[in-house]
């Protein structure tokens, strides 16, 4: 009954979380959240019967569940918890079972399309050299119903990648087209989320990628030392973008605001070193520098660092900051490693994908508040866990058929 419960067709209920939304109560996607709940308890019972530790992770679930769905600020313990939850369920998926997960979680694209809404107007049409072309495009911005402009786009440009992977990935014609299909429709409403991320970043992941694959045995062989420079290279990145005075950001009004909110965020961390090591507390960061930063022509500041690690650092201090910055540092170092191995092309995938998660949190609240958002994150970065053999249970089913 477990392995039935468990079978790779559980991720369907991924795409069909977003059908939640149509019992949306008070802006709260109740229904999308348990929705996510059962596909994360599905997937654990699959090895409850092997590793009892599992049976750990439903029981956080099922305590974590009533806080994500009622949550009592715009930041809460239950963001980083879900991410990680859903990153547990992934872990040790063979490569058949990810080939599976991943078409399901790209069938979100098209599960999405009923509940797109359009907001204000779309900056990103400028970058459309066609005039015809970028008059005929809705000029409002897409988004998913109550999901903000901003973590639509990111979710669009996240299924964008999984749609090239799947491209690269698969041998039949008509697959490797449905693929292709999907995701450029995901890229185009990447494009309309009037997110400069969201449409940015996928074309810079899929570049360095491609880069990566074509010299993978020499990336492979240098993966520990790469995924360090990836760290480096997000620090100097983000001390360039927020840096006060930074020419990056010295034309546009919200990447000052950005800017000057990072800058709070950072001096009201270092207050105190107790303050500074375990962080304090959740949303009291956020409260503080909104009353100080404000965009022209706005009344309220900007409520969040638009950074996930500034905002753990000052919510949860320097020690969570620094196990973030070391599973990063794993999950990069595992997927340039496994580029050469027999996973290589589902590790190609993830590899994209984690670029374009880690790029987006440096310039947004990714994992913030929308519980699909954090859930997707979690599960595409355990790729770079793919077991390298089909698990045990899945042999006994095999020498049993």
């Amino acid at each position: 009954m477990t392995h039935r419960l468990a079978s790779p067709w559980v991720d369907l209920l991924l795409p069909l979380s977003l059908s939640g939304l149509l019992w949306e109560r008070s802006g709260n996607p109740a229904g999308m959240v348990l929705i996510l709940a059962i596909w994360c308890g599905f997937k654990f019972l699959r090895w409850l019967p092997a590793e009892p530790v599992y049976g750990v992770l439903i029981g956080v679930l099922v305590v974590s569940l009533s806080a994500v769905i009622h949550p009592i600020s715009g930041s809460a313990p239950t963001d980083l918890i879900l991410v990680l939850l859903a990153f547990a369920a992934g872990l040790q998926q063979s490569k058949a079972q990810w080939r599976g997960g991943l078409w399901l979680v790209l069938a979100t694209v098209i599960v999405s399309l009923p509940f797109v809404e359009f907001d204000r107007f779309n900056s990103n049409l400028e970058a459309i050299p066609w005039s015809v072309l970028r008059d005929a495009l809705p000029q409002e911005a897409v988004r998913i119903q109550k999901i903000t402009i901003n973590r639509s786009g990111y979710l669009y440009g996240l299924f964008a990648l999984v749609g090239y992977g799947l491209y690269r990935a698969e041998v039949l014609p008509w697959l490797r087209r449905l693929a292709a299909v999907v995701g450029v429709l995901s890229f185009v409403l990447a494009l309309g989320a009037a997110s400069r991320a969201a449409f940015l970043f996928p074309i810079a992941a899929l570049i360095v990628t491609e880069l990566c694959w074509w010299n993978r045995y020499w990336v492979a062989r240098r993966a520990t030392s790469l995924a360090v420079t990836v760290l480096i290279l997000a620090l100097v990145f983000n001390l360039t973008l927020y840096w006060p005075g930074s020419p990056m950001v010295a034309q546009e009004p919200s990447d000052i605001g950005r800017s000057q909110v990072a800058q709070c965020f950072v001096s009201r961390s270092l207050r105190s070193l107790p303050e500074f090591l375990v962080g304090q507390g959740y949303d009291r960061v956020s409260h503080h520098c909104a009353g100080k930063v404000f965009l022209p022509g706005r009344t309220s500041g900007i409520p969040h660092a638009h950074n996930v690690f500034l905002h753990a650092l000052a919510d949860q201090g320097l020690m969570t900051l620094s196990l973030m910055l070391v599973a990063v540092s794993l999950v990069f170092q595992r997927l340039f490693s496994g580029l050469a191995g027999d996973a290589g092309s589902l590790c190609r995938t993830g590899l994209a994908c984690a670029l374009f998660i880690l790029a987006s949190s440096l310039v947004e609240s990714t994992l913030l508040k929308t519980s699909l958002q954090q859930v997707i994150s979690g599960y595409l970065l355990a790729i770079a866990w793919v077991s390298p053999r089909a698990s045990k249970q899945e042999n006994f089913r095999t020498i049993g058929s």
